[in-house]
């Protein structure tokens, strides 16, 4: 039915970057709160790092945005009050994850196609990386910048929320926020997965498949937030010289999350598994695809959330330098932000739809290729059922040639056959 209606198919898939390009565009607006507050101290820097919870690149370096390459008291009282209360907090934090979510797409864009095969299809990294390809990278970022602006803000905004409730620990936060994200987000997680390993939008968009390894998938990113939780707070406890959110603590500290979460995650992977290639239990568990799907992601992540803090500085002293370039009236400043809007929705635009198009063009040889095969059968069948009629023609000439010898007429033969 999918080949019956292309068009429907093409405005589904138009649907996802549509709306994350439209929330990205809505949340603009706050935008400039989550860099010009004023810092008021190590919590609003930090977001609390005793309490900060990330999962994967979601969130994991939002946080610190809000406040990267801003000088305390920058801007007058006015702007202060506008950070101010649980609102004004939980839509700086979900600006702040806007950002972050374009830093991390273009990290994603490189290399989650080829962790996703690495840990589902349990291909070699040489082999993973043979099928990448510029047209694939471009054309995946935007299915990561599309499911990052949807889920960014939303687990800003959760997990600014609880930061905010008192007397919660850090276990039963990172359960609570892990059971709403998941549950919230899993249907664009497994879409974007599926777009990672070029899946027909079709096949993707199916509800069966939104929330296939649901429990896995939740239980992964609970303990991978707990485990955050508790690494970090390690870590500066015992280094004295790490800052919360500098690159060398971000790096052992979501590697660590990584590995002790990484067996839900391979359970999720098992359960992803579609089409004549799935494997079985004992195939897909084996060490040696264990210890290399953990040890890529693991070390993906921490390289992807390390590279995240170390650009948030900069990407911070960017924002606030176009803030008061436009305030104080220059049009060069304003024009430079228009432009730079319009050329990253031309790339936006121009990659999904030769993604698009290049999915439907594949999807109709597939159908040409299948008809051809549906041919090819029938004409084998056609070829057989020539082959019995012939035979049963050479057996009723030998009948006719029989019953004569034996004295009767063959047109009396046929006439009780008849009958």
């Amino acid at each position: 039915s999918s080949s019956r209606y292309p068009a429907m198919q093409r405005s589904r898939s138009a649907i996802l970057p549509v709306v994350g390009l439209c929330l990205g565009l809505a949340l603009l607006a706050g935008l400039q709160g989550a860099f010009v507050a004023p810092v008021g101290g190590a919590h609003s820097v930090a977001l609390d790092r005793q309490h900060s919870v990330a999962f994967g690149d979601a969130g994991n370096f939002a946080g610190s945005l809000a406040t990267a390459g801003v000088k305390p008291h920058s801007r007058p009282s006015q702007t202060a009050m506008k950070v101010t209360g649980v609102y004004a907090k939980v839509l700086e934090a979900m600006s702040a994850g806007m950002v972050a979510s374009v830093v991390s797409a273009m990290l994603a864009a490189c290399t989650e196609p080829i962790m996703n095969r690495v840990l589902v299809k349990r291909m070699s990294v040489s082999d993973a990386m043979k099928e990448m390809s510029p047209a694939l990278i471009i054309g995946f970022f935007s299915t990561t910048i599309s499911t990052n602006l949807l889920k960014f803000p939303l687990f800003e905004a959760v997990s600014m929320f609880l930061s905010l409730l008192p007397n919660m620990s850090n276990v039963l936060r990172g359960l609570i926020v892990g059971f709403i994200f998941t549950t919230a987000t899993l249907p664009i997680t497994n879409f974007r997965y599926r777009m990672s390993i070029q899946m027909p939008v079709a096949e993707a968009m199916k509800p069966e498949v939104l929330y296939q390894a649901y429990l896995p998938t939740v239980v992964r990113d609970m303990i991978y937030a707990i485990a955050r939780n508790m690494l970090m707070a390690l870590f500066l406890a015992n280094f004295a010289g790490l800052a919360p959110g500098s690159p060398t603590l971000m790096f052992p500290v979501v590697i660590g999350a990584c590995v002790l979460s990484a067996p839900f995650n391979e359970i999720r992977g098992f359960l992803l598994q579609s089409g004549a290639k799935k494997l079985s239990f004992s195939e897909f568990f084996k060490p040696i695809n264990f210890l290399r799907s953990t040890s890529l992601g693991a070390l993906n992540m921490g390289i992807s959330v390390a590279t995240g803090y170390y650009l948030t500085p900069i990407v911070g002293r960017l924002v606030t330098r176009a803030n008061t370039a436009v305030d104080s009236g220059n049009p060069m400043a304003l024009i430079g932000i228009v432009l730079s809007l319009d050329l990253f929705g031309w790339i936006l635009a121009r990659s999904f739809s030769k993604k698009v198009w290049s999915r439907a063009s594949k999807a109709a040889k597939e159908d040409i290729a299948t008809n051809q095969e549906s041919i090819a059968r029938n004409q084998d069948s056609i070829d057989q059922l020539m082959e019995r009629m012939a035979a049963m023609e050479s057996a009723n000439k030998k009948l006719s040639s029989k019953v004569i010898e034996l004295g009767g007429k063959v047109e009396d033969a046929t006439e009780e056959a008849k009958a």
